[in-house]
């Protein structure tokens, strides 16, 4: 990922020219707006709700989309990632909106998306409970699954399906133009031109359509030029019955799914808009399931349906070199303007499908990408290769159980469909699962806890001998894991705050052993040591990373966590009697 940091032009915390920042906002809102505001086209489509209805669902899912992208780029306090992360209505949600509507009308809806709300701000308060199972392993499988969803729809956008013409060359032709000028820009284009490589497979698409009649304004020739239907709205109401308590238990199910996909979301927007990208910063995920939970709230006064982060624009990112929130900023106030000009939106919907089918085809490929290089980046074990599998291909069986035709499907209670039937959340769901059952697998244990004081010090050195004797190591790797623990519990005593508790705790498996401090005290990222570049003439203020250094080259593997000021440090011992990264690195 490295690399792709590099690539960057403009990361998250820069602030790119009005012209870039303002042309990507609206590439990036026109492949989220389609999908923001297709439910309203599919109730009207069924007769379940009035033309007037619809159009106050279009316009209320884009005032929600626009704000709640807007809550995550800006990130205040608590609440919003920091990140670009668009929003927009799930399609998890369908089903029981469906349902919702047709028992008690819209009003039910907003109801079902208030209660709904606290359920991803609770997950977001207890999250450091959560560290070892939302994991960027688990991460990187949302994302994966997240395109295996959405690239056969692509698919079928590109074919026209449902059209008369659906399967025509003129619609293999409109979407392989796209696709051809789209790839054609990401591989040879200088990278200011490469910015705009989706925007002009799409106009390369539309023309083509233009020329083949392919291309009409029928939606833009109905629409009002400005206007929001607010006579349209109805007060949250929830009906007392037994059918209302079973949409209601679809929504928080369906909720659960939108919280897995935010937190892989939020997980894989990190490793692209960060030039120096070194570890997930789990506030920011924290933030991110917060400001998903007051889109959540939001939906619930406009009388929409809830939100939840859309992937396409993460995919997007490599490519175009752009990560910046301002982007995001950009996109978020265009979605708001829209929901005040029914006009835009619906020439939105007019462009043409084989050719917004074919840009978010390449779009959902990369994110695929995205996922696999979260996963590897990750580490794979015979635990993370579990996860992965399991959690892919059990998502990708129930993306397409019915052309499996597999025959347990039928004994599924109706009630877990938006689970069941829907790869991202199943796929999720899975992954989420296999980590949770080994992080809580019964394993062998050894804990220590004491003040954070030099006076510690030894009981914290013989507490790594007996681990050493309780896992049976030799002694080069018993020497290491005590040479490590000393050093990283110096650089917590010596860095932190005074009169404090820390919490030692060391597992083992058949190859490595684990050790994990946890701390509650703002102390400095031991992954930031540096080596000075002559130890000789070192004064002390440059020595005092060496024993950080030197943890970093005596351990396999070294992490820090940081989750509501709680600090998690970590580092693996590997069973193996030698290791030559000590010589090698100094």
């Amino acid at each position: 990922m490295s690399q792709q940091g590099h690539a960057l032009r403009y990361d998250v915390n820069e602030r790119p020219p009005l012209l870039i920042g303002a042309g990507l906002g609206l590439q990036n809102a026109l492949f989220v707006i389609s999908g923001a505001i297709l439910l309203p086209i599919l109730l009207r489509a069924a007769d379940v709700i009035t033309a007037g209805e619809a159009a106050f669902l279009i316009s209320a899912s884009l005032l929600t989309a626009g704000l709640s992208t807007a809550v995550q780029a800006i990130r205040i306090g608590a609440v919003g990632s920091g990140f670009m992360l668009f929003m927009g209505t799930s399609g998890a949600f369908f089903a029981a909106t469906f349902d919702a509507i047709e028992l008690a009308g819209i009003g039910f809806v907003a109801a079902l998306a208030l209660i709904a709300a606290p359920t991803e701000m609770l997950i977001a308060r207890f999250f450091r409970f959560f560290r070892n199972v939302f994991t960027p392993t688990v991460g990187g499988v949302v994302v994966m699954c997240v395109a295996v969803t959405i690239v056969p729809l692509t698919i079928q956008q590109w074919n026209g399906a449902g059209t008369e013409r659906a399967g025509s060359l003129a619609y293999l032709l409109i979407g392989g133009v796209s696709v051809l000028v789209m790839v054609t820009m990401m591989v040879v284009a200088p990278a200011r031109y490469r910015l705009w490589s989706p925007i002009a497979g799409l106009a390369a698409g539309c023309i083509v359509a233009a020329i083949s009649g392919d291309w009409s304004f029928s939606q833009s020739g109905d629409a009002a030029i400005v206007g929001f239907p607010i006579s349209e709205w109805e007060a949250p109401t929830f009906p007392v019955s037994g059918e209302a308590f079973a949409v209601l238990g679809a929504f928080v199910i369906a909720t659960l799914a939108g919280t897995f996909e935010t937190v892989g979301d939020a997980i894989a927007i990190q490793k692209v808009s960060l030039r120096d990208f070194r570890r997930i910063d789990y506030d920011a995920v924290r933030g991110a399931l917060n400001a998903d939970g007051v889109g959540n709230a939001l939906a619930g006064l406009f009388c929409s349906t809830p939100n939840t982060t859309y992937s396409s624009p993460i995919g997007m990112v490599p490519v175009v070199g752009v990560g910046s929130r301002w982007v995001g900023l950009w996109g978020a106030g265009l979605m708001v303007v829209m929901a005040f000009f029914p006009i835009l939106s619906a020439f939105v919907l007019d462009l043409p499908g084989p050719a917004v089918g074919g840009v978010s085809f390449v779009a959902m490929l990369l994110l695929f990408v995205v996922g696999m290089q979260t996963v590897v980046d990750a580490g794979l074990n015979t635990r993370a290769a579990l996860i992965v599998s399991l959690g892919f291909w059990g998502g990708f069986s129930g993306e397409f159980a019915d052309e499996l035709a597999l025959p347990f499907l039928e004994h599924i209670p109706d009630a877990l469909t938006p689970i069941t039937g829907n790869a991202i959340a199943l796929g999720s769901v899975i992954a989420v699962l296999v980590s949770a059952i080994f992080a809580m697998l019964p394993r062998r244990r050894y804990r220590w806890r004491g003040e954070a004081s030099m006076a510690s010090l030894e009981q914290v050195l013989a507490f790594g001998g007996d681990v050493s004797n309780g896992f049976n190591l030799e002694p080069g790797p018993s020497n290491r894991l005590v040479l490590c623990l000393e050093e990283l519990f110096t650089h917590i005593v010596e860095n932190g705050d005074a009169d404090r508790t820390v919490r030692i705790e060391a597992t083992a498996n058949e190859d490595e052993i684990e050790i994990v401090v946890t701390d509650r005290s703002d102390v400095r990222d031991v992954e930031e040591s540096i080596l000075p570049p002559d130890l000789l003439q070192a004064d002390d203020e440059e020595l005092q990373d060496l024993g950080l250094v030197l943890l970093t080259r005596l351990a396999s593997s070294v992490s820090h966590t940081s989750i509501s000021g709680w600090q998690y440090v970590s580092f693996v011992i590997t069973r193996q009697p030698s290791d030559v990264r000590l010589v090698q690195g100094l």
